[in-house]
């Protein structure tokens, strides 16, 4: 989803117009945009981009009913987050219902910080450096695509890109699915 696209939908979907800027921070850092992201929580997080929106409902339901933690949607929330967001499994994925529901989470936690007016982008900044992907390890990739780093330093001004640019295909092995470099083991799934 492209990023102005995106502060349109936030304005059309959050529960109030103040939270493009935060909720656009928060987006970026977690999936950089991209509402189908199903992050599968490991010892090393496999990142997966559903091709549709059935393929991420389908995905998540099997992950969850095998005991796996999931992050799922735009803000990768975990479960508890997704419920405490008034989210499903299915309403995750609908981007309009996300935003909303990401919005409320939001203020939840910026009215549990007990803001002050004059510490309110300092407040904020917390808040939005809180959904930061809580798991170790270093920027996760997605099959095609990078998604956005777990640092904690966060802006809610013009954040640049936290992605970091996967190397060429030409530089993999073709057996390299998730682009581990390790070279070691290959690893085959099928439904």
């Amino acid at each position: 989803m492209d990023p102005a696209a995106f502060a349109a939908l936030v304005e059309q979907c959050a529960p109030t117009p103040d939270q493009v800027r935060p909720l656009t921070a928060i987006v970026r850092q977690a999936s950089s945009f991209e509402p189908l992201l199903v992050t599968i929580q490991a010892r090393k997080p496999v990142p997966i981009q559903a091709s549709d929106r059935d393929e991420a409902i389908q995905l998540a339901t099997e992950a969850i009913a095998t005991g796996q933690p999931v992050r799922t949607g735009l803000a990768q929330l975990d479960a508890e987050e997704t419920k405490q967001a008034g989210l499903t499994a299915a309403t995750t994925f609908d981007a309009c219902k996300h935003i909303a529901g990401l919005g409320r989470l939001f203020e939840a936690r910026l009215q549990a910080a007990n803001v002050t007016a004059s510490g309110r982008e300092q407040a904020i900044a917390h808040v939005v450096a809180s959904f930061a992907t809580k798991a170790p390890g270093t920027p996760l990739e997605v099959l095609t695509r990078p998604t956005a780093s777990r640092g904690v330093d966060i802006s809610i001004g013009d954040t640049p890109p936290t992605n970091t640019p996967a190397a060429p295909a030409r530089e993999r092995s073709k057996w390299d699915v998730y682009r581990s470099g390790l070279g070691t083991s290959v690893f085959v799934y099928e439904r």
